[in-house]
């Protein structure tokens, strides 16, 4: 998934206030930013990667485990528990729209090194043209990501946001 996670970080960002019990509006500035940073965390392993710190293989690693998600939600935890919970979810909805991936995710890492996947579309690789140009070919790619962006027009039409307002 590579668009697709713009829609979900929004749609994390509209249930804000059920997440966060009442703490944060729905699409409000605040729970748009700490949804889409949380959401796109696990995908900046890729710089140690383009740096030449870290091989290919580095990609979907300890960024896409479960021990990751919870040390970022204690992180947060004492300067904003609201943070804290969108973030959590926020990284657990990541990796679920990570999973049709072939290339699995080690979600129980350190644990065991085993990979989940649902492996409805051949990984193309982590960042470029071709990664990005291979991922939009495969079929399950556009059907779940015009799906996401359904469910966000549909989120946005029942909270009345733009271009929904009346």
């Amino acid at each position: 998934m590579q668009l697709g996670h713009v829609a979900v970080s929004f749609i994390i960002s509209s249930y804000a206030p059920q997440i966060t019990g009442g703490a944060m509006q729905a699409f409000s500035l605040e729970s748009i930013l700490v949804a889409f940073a949380a959401h796109w965390l696990p995908n900046l392993d890729v710089i140690p990667i383009k740096l030449g710190w870290a091989k290919d293989s580095f990609h979907c690693t300890w960024s896409h485990s479960l021990v990751f998600a919870f040390a970022v939600a204690l992180i947060l935890l004492p300067f904003n528990s609201a943070w804290a919970l969108l973030a959590l979810v926020s990284l657990i909805v990541h990796y679920l729209a990570d999973m049709p991936s072939s290339v699995g995710l080690p979600l129980l890492m350190p644990f065991t090194n085993k990979r989940f996947t649902i492996n409805l579309w051949a990984d193309t690789g982590h960042s470029g043209w071709d990664a990005l140009i291979g991922t939009y070919v495969q079929a399950w790619t556009w059907i779940l990501e015009g799906g996401a962006f359904v469910f966000l027009f549909v989120r946005m039409y029942q909270l009345g946001v733009w271009p929904f307002i009346s």
